[in-house]
């Protein structure tokens, strides 16, 4: 699946999650997830290339239950690989 209709996907998602989405020039700091007031937001530095805001969404939202959510079989398995990917990371540090 390409970057930009990956995104496109991931953009609904966290929609699907009460995520607001937001994307800026990020001089000073990085793109991630917060929480302001009982909201989420994921802020996207717009400078960067489709890849690796598609990997800024994907750690953002993996920490986010999908199990109810109707979610592409693909874009569920990017999520179920990046989990696999953070646990055997944790295996190792350990």
């Amino acid at each position: 699946m390409r970057a930009a209709r990956l995104l496109g996907e991931l953009e609904a998602l966290a929609e699907k999650l009460g995520v607001e989405v937001v994307y800026e020039r990020l001089a000073s700091c990085r793109s991630g997830l917060c929480r302001v007031n009982d909201q989420y937001l994921l802020f996207v530095d717009r400078a960067l290339p489709e890849d690796a805001q598609v990997d800024v969404f994907i750690s953002a939202l993996s920490r986010f239950p999908l199990d109810d959510l109707q979610v592409l079989p693909y874009v569920r398995e990017i999520f179920e690989s990046h989990s696999a990917k953070r646990i055997g990371k944790n295996v190792k540090a350990n």
